[in-house]
């Protein structure tokens, strides 16, 4: 279940990152995936030495945003695809994301397996 609030964006601040209106993705799907995203932050970086954990840092709520959008865009909403793409074939999502990285890098809690 998304829980926004300390720095964690409500689903209308989110819809309007993402630019994709309530009839393409409904609050119900939205929900899921910012959940889903806000629980897989939560588990990889580290912000704050205190429990709840302080603010979300501006960085952070950036990644957050861009990984909520890949979700949606990974279900098959068009995010900003320009329809010349389609000349050249499938347009697929990356695994991996430059732009993630860099901003949860500060964040990210290393161990070694």
């Amino acid at each position: 279940m998304y829980a926004p609030g300390a720095g964690y964006p409500e689903l209308a601040e989110i819809r309007a990152w993402i630019k994709a209106p309530a009839t393409v993705l409904p609050d119900p799907e939205l929900e899921l995936m910012a959940g889903a995203e806000q629980l897989a932050q939560h588990h990889l970086l580290v912000w704050s030495q205190t429990w709840p954990p302080s603010d979300l840092p501006d960085d952070l709520e950036a990644a957050f945003n861009r990984r909520v959008a890949r979700h949606a865009a990974a279900k098959g909403i068009p995010l900003g695809v320009l329809g010349a793409d389609a000349e050249f074939g499938t347009v697929r999502l990356s695994r991996w994301d430059a732009e993630i990285e860099q901003l949860k890098a500060p964040y990210l809690i290393h161990a070694i397996a």
